[in-house]
């Protein structure tokens, strides 16, 4: 059977992800990824990975540094009982990534509960962590501090070190006649001099080594032997006391090596599938739509290793109705391409991939059987017609209703009558045997059948027939033309050549299918155009939907806010007069003096509220008049009337809608003039600065950024006093507002007061 791993290049996608991969065990799986044998691992390993990449796209990605395999370095230790400070080091550190992925998910405000539930099981490791790094240096070595005993040893080798240091220093000047180099240097550990060979009796010592050219003989001085020996011992020391504490460690490492294994495959599959994801994001990708029936729909689906810039986007549908596709069309204009488009897209789905595809349904197929590309066998003495028989064999014998199959170029490679007439038997044989399968051809015979058959479409790659060039675009519905003598023309075949293959055509009647093939194609291609231009005035309506649905919520949602805030400061006003009257009460009560009247001013003050709705003004207004509603305690201009009702821009930048009785016009508030010899600089700087500033619906950045820039022209402006409108909101941009202007020393401010939108404004005066 032929490999579809090799035959779809699986190995390059492997690869590409491979490259995002930071740890061992992610690179691992990468390597031994294969497609799962069911739908239910298919299904979870998808789960998992649409969770990894949403919390990539909007938290970035997970901290996770280089791991090695703990499996392995837990056998080493087991075997040799010692690990190296480095094999320590890497079990430290997947303690400190697992914290750091903790640390990350608390930044994490949705719910991704298999993502969640993966890291919830890690370990607590932090006492081993620490204990290592206690020990192990960055530099990987074992720190001075590691024990007293270390520390003492290594204080006793630097000593000695300084000591042989100074020692040899001192015989090298006292020699430096008979020797060839100022300096000394190292033989096996120890200190020796560069000793002129001739001289060598004049430096009593011990002989480590001659030069290659006999010239110098280096001598260990007699004077420094016992210095050098004494250091030797205290190496030796030092290496045994190194082997102690790596061993307690080790046994430390081992005692907790069932949680270290646990958190080193959390991490390797948490790296697994970010790796994944990157990939996923890497080739514009999304996870598949996974269901039970026997189906593929793909829209506008790439080959994922056809350079992004120039693959043809595609889209492709079979199902259980819908079973087998012919595509036909010219050589050479992508049928292939499309076969493994769909076969490598199906392939990574049930291996747990993202696929290039702007929208992926798929059902799981147990086999994916192909014949595609040229199987001529050398070793078996087998010709390309003989290969795809054997390969066709083998499949037809095994191929069920759960098995997706793509056959490039049925009955080719022997007499086109036989291979035709082999070709629409195979057919008919898939077809009753329920699978989905995709089938490149050029024969007559199988478009002609499909025609008949429900459960077969006619599919073609287009051809340019003005430029005689393929455009690689896969179109369902319809067959396609070779195009063969076309071609011929265009790559220079003699047109006599080419006008009698036409005649030839002629006379075996196959022309008139052609020419209805051309006419069927130019009718559908008519439909498609009208098709597309309906789908895009229908986003188009859907876009303008959407946006009006989004802009009422906020409105509403901005209103009832506004009148939240308006009732709030209304109560608090009502609360503060009937307090000031129960006051005056206790006072009359005190001076016993009668309090009918003072009864009747409280119960005026409760029905305040109720009064003010019942105020009917019925005066004569006009748009852009300035009026107040007392209802909201709310002043605002009137941008149009309609009827009964006027819709007034409020002083907060919200609008409403209200009846015209409720309304009472008042003068406009006043603004200070500004210094009128600025004119002239204004319009030089090109200054167009108002009085008063909206930053509603901005956000917090983008609002300060506009008031810093509005400030600062008001200043240029000499500007006396202005207005900021933020709203009530939830209190972020007022808060933002006079947080910046506390820090301006040349100007305060203070809450706009009735008529000047409340709370929903800031006044700043300039000093």
């Amino acid at each position: 059977m032929q490999d579809i791993y090799a035959t779809f290049e699986f190995n390059k996608i492997q690869e590409s992800i491979k490259e995002y991969a930071k740890t061992e065990l992610a690179r691992e799986q990468i390597d031994n990824l294969k497609m799962f044998s069911n739908q239910e691992e298919v299904k979870s390993s998808l789960l998992d990975l649409d969770e990894m990449i949403s919390i990539i796209n909007r938290f970035g990605v997970m901290p996770i540094a280089t791991s090695a395999n703990a499996l392995y370095l837990i056998d080493l230790a087991k075997k040799t009982g010692l690990l190296t400070p480095r094999d320590l080091n890497l079990i430290a550190d997947d303690v400190l990534t697992s914290q750091a992925i903790n640390k990350f998910v608390t930044k994490i405000d949705i719910s991704y509960k298999r993502i969640m539930n993966k890291i919830s099981t890690f370990e607590d490791l932090s006492s081993l962590e620490k204990e290592i790094h206690r020990v192990i240096t960055n530099s990987l070595t074992v720190s001075d501090n590691a024990t007293p005993e270390l520390k003492e040893i290594r204080q006793k080798i630097r000593k000695c070190e300084s000591s042989l240091q100074q020692k040899v220093a001192s015989l090298a000047f006292t020699y430096s006649k008979y020797l060839n180099d100022d300096n000394a240097t190292i033989r096996d550990g120890h200190f020796v001099l560069p000793v002129k060979t001739v001289d060598k009796s004049k430096v009593l010592g011990i002989v480590y080594d001659v030069s290659d050219s006999g010239a110098t003989t280096f001598i260990e001085p007699m004077e420094i032997v016992q210095i050098n020996n004494q250091l030797t011992s205290l190496k030796v020391e030092e290496n045994d006391e190194v082997r102690r504490i790596l061993k307690g460690l080790t046994a430390l490492v081992l005692l907790q090596e069932k949680e270290i294994i646990h958190n080193n495959a959390v991490i390797g599959e948490l790296d697994y599938l970010i790796a994944k994801g990157l990939y996923a994001n890497e080739i514009d990708g999304i996870v598949a739509d996974n269901q039970s029936d026997q189906i593929i729909t793909l829209d506008e689906a790439r080959h994922p290793l056809i350079d992004k810039n120039k693959v043809v986007a595609n889209s492709y549908h079979l199902d259980s109705e819908q079973r087998i596709v012919i595509i036909s069309g010219p050589n050479a204009g992508g049928k292939t391409v499309s076969l493994k488009t769909v076969g490598i897209i199906v392939m990574m789905n049930q291996c747990g991939l993202a696929v290039p595809a702007k929208k992926a349904i798929l059902g799981f197929f147990k086999n994916i059987y192909i014949d595609i590309g040229d199987n001529q066998s050398l070793s078996d003495n087998l010709s390309t017609f003989s290969a795809h028989m054997n390969q066709l064999g083998e499949i037809t014998q095994r191929i069920g209703g759960k098995d997706l199959l793509l056959i490039d170029e049925l009955g080719t490679g022997t007499d086109p009558k036989e291979g035709e007439a082999l070709a629409l038997s195979i057919i008919k044989y898939l077809e009753d045997r329920h699978c989905l399968a995709m089938v490149s051809s050029h024969f007559a015979a199988l478009k002609e059948y499909a025609f008949l058959s429900k459960h077969i479409d006619n599919s073609s790659m287009i051809f340019d027939e003005e430029k005689l060039l393929p455009t690689y675009q896969f179109r369902q519905g319809a067959p396609g033309m070779s195009y063969a003598l076309d071609v011929a023309t265009r790559y220079g075949i003699n047109e006599n050549i080419v006008a009698n293959a036409k005649e030839f055509l002629k006379s075996q009647n196959k022309d008139d299918a052609n020419e209805l093939i051309s006419i069927l194609q130019k009718k559908l291609d008519a439909a498609n155009k009208l098709e597309n231009e309906l789908k895009k005035k229908e986003r188009e309506y859907n876009d303008r939907a959407n946006k009006l649905d989004a802009d009422e919520k906020a409105y509403k949602a901005r209103r009832e806010k506004l009148l939240e805030s308006v009732n709030e400061e209304k109560e608090e006003i009502l609360e503060a007069a009937k307090k000031e009257v129960r006051e005056i009460i206790d006072s009359l009560k005190q001076d016993g003096a009668t309090l009918q009247e003072a009864h009747k001013k409280l119960h005026a003050i409760e029905d305040l509220e109720e009064s003010q709705e019942l105020v009917s003004y019925n005066e004569e207004l006009k748009e852009n008049d300035y009026v107040t509603i007392p209802a909201y305690d709310m002043n605002g201009r009137i941008s149009k009337i309609e009827k009964n009702k006027a819709i007034v821009i409020g002083d907060n930048g919200m609008s409403f809608a209200i009846s015209k009785d409720k309304l009472h016009k008042i003068n406009p508030p006043r603004v200070n003039n500004v210094r009128k010899s600025q004119n002239t600089f204004d319009i030089s700087l090109g200054l167009n600065v108002g009085l008063e500033l909206n930053i509603i619906g901005l956000r917090v950045e983008e609002a300060k950024q506009e008031l810093i820039k509005y400030i600062d022209n008001c200043r240029l402006k000499h500007f006396d006093q202005v207005r900021i409108i933020h709203g009530y909101g939830s209190g972020a941009l007022r808060k933002m507002t006079r947080e910046y202007l506390d820090t301006q020393k040349d100007c305060k401010y203070r809450p706009g007061d009735a008529n000047e939108g409340g709370g929903g404004a800031t006044v700043v005066i300039f000093k």
